[in-house]
Parts: C-alpha cells; structure tokens; sequence
C-alpha cells in the first residue's frame, strides 16, 4: 500500500535526488513537493475516468432554483472533481457561483443520480499503475526548480507519457470483456460461397 511519502520519494528517485522523510521536512526538496503535490494529484485524477477514483451520488435540488435556464440546482458533493454520467441522459449544464461552489444545473427532477471523479486524498486507495503514473507526473513538475536541466525535463517528460499510457491501458482492462460476435465454421463457408475464387477465364 503506497503512501504520500512513498510516491513523493518515488518522484525524488526519477529526478535522481535524495529522498524525505516527511513533506513538512525543512528541505528544498520537500518544500518543492509542498507547493506542487495536491494541485499535480488533482490534475492526475481528473486526466482519466480512474476506476479507483470513481464514485455515486444521489443529489437532493436546491431550495433556490436557478435564475434562469433551467429550473433546479444541484450543488455537488465537497469531493468532487470531474462529472462523468447522470442517470438517464438529461440535458444539464455544470456551472460555478460566485463564491466558486459548482452546481448541476437541470430541470431533471431530483434527487439527481451522478458518476463522478473524487477527490482521493488517501494516496492508499491507489493502485500500482497510478502510484508510477502520479509520481511520474510530480517529478515532471519539480524537475526545472530540483535540478535546473533541460535535459531531464525531457526525459521527465518522456517518462510521464509511458507512465500514463500504461495506467490508463490497465485501467482500461478492468471492465467486462465485449462479447465476440458467434462465427461457426458453416457461416465462414457460406461467407466464401459468396465471394468464389475468379480465374483467368472468369
């Protein structure tokens, strides 16, 4: 089971520098990791319908209905991050106030049934792919202030492209199979009954 530290000492490894013992350590290093780390894993999760960071909920509207448009307002959950699905496809709009809380705007009644991204906190709940993949993407951000080199930027950035490739083709391989269409060797001789060889004379 990863954890913060782990995945923060992973990045420090790619970049070739020397590990922490803590983020709130008094070092350059874990200072650079401060700045950057929950803004870079947020960036992480909302890059791919991550099955691990996927999540239900059932909305209650609004008392207040939206100035206009449409007739209900569904504040959505504290850990939210990315909308994926709302049950049975109603038109919807996904909109912040001006204190910057995000609404799902609807004239779909409630309670509104969402799939959406979380907002994982807990650096546990993550599978080996995407500990590589976020550890990969932190060490890409720290690289231009820990090591000053355009040429590990490069292979940094490089790094992070087959680490995120690889995740989200593992990511992809957790789901039910799509069934082959059934072919039975008497459908594959009809099928060549209809196109016959042709010869010279034909």
């Amino acid at each position: 089971m990863a954890s913060q530290t782990a995945i923060c000492n992973r990045a420090l490894e790619c970049l070739g520098d020397a590990p922490i013992v803590s983020i709130e350590d008094d070092t350059k290093q874990a200072k650079a990791l401060r700045r950057v780390y929950d803004n870079t894993r947020r960036a992480f999760l909302c890059d791919h319908p991550w099955h691990f960071a996927k999540k239900r909920a059932s909305l209650p509207a609004s008392a207040a209905a939206p100035a206009w448009g449409f007739s209900r307002g569904y504040p959505v959950p504290a850990d939210f991050l990315r909308l994926l699905a709302v049950k049975n496809g109603p038109d919807f709009s996904l909109e912040a106030d001006a204190a910057g809380s995000q609404w799902i705007l609807s004239d779909a009644a409630a309670p509104l049934e969402i799939l959406y991204l979380t907002d994982v906190t807990d650096a546990g709940r993550l599978p080996p792919h995407a500990v590589e993949a976020l550890a990969r993407w932190l060490a890409y951000d720290l690289v231009e202030d820990l090591t000053q080199s355009n040429t590990k930027k490069q292979d940094a950035a490089q790094a992070l492209a087959i680490a995120l490739t690889r995740a989200k083709r593992i990511n992809g391989m957790q789901k039910q199979p799509e069934p082959y269409p059934a072919f039975s060797f008497l459908q594959a001789r009809d099928q060549s009954i209809q196109f016959p060889i042709l010869t010279k004379d034909g």
